[in-house]
């Protein structure tokens, strides 16, 4: 079965922030990824707010990580290690019209 993480393939990140201790992706109005544990962005120099405008080509999942792929080579990894979780969810995928989607 494929993740529902897929789904973002082929959107672009709209909106881009760091709320308190955790960060939120949008793409449009309808979708939304909030992710409670560490990231981290490749290459390293990339600032967050900077991936607003960037189209999702890629998305990897394992046991260890996800990893989100972008057009112009850039990528944002989850950390699903025990020790990157600072809460009970990893990251929570928002589609309108659906029920959310957790990982934990």
């Amino acid at each position: 079965m494929a993740s529902p993480l897929h789904f973002l393939e082929g959107l672009t990140v709209s909106h881009a922030s760091i709320v308190h201790d955790y960060v939120q992706l949008s793409f449009g109005e309808q979708v939304g990824l909030s992710i409670y544990n560490e990231i981290s962005l490749d290459p390293p120099s990339t600032q967050f707010e900077l991936l607003v405008g960037k189209m999702v080509v890629k998305i990897l999942e394992s046991e260890e990580a996800i990893v989100i792929s972008f057009l112009d080579g850039s990528s944002l990894e989850v950390d699903l290690h025990p020790v990157a979780y600072g809460g009970p969810e990893a990251l929570q995928l928002n589609r309108q019209g659906e029920p959310p989607v957790i990982w934990n």
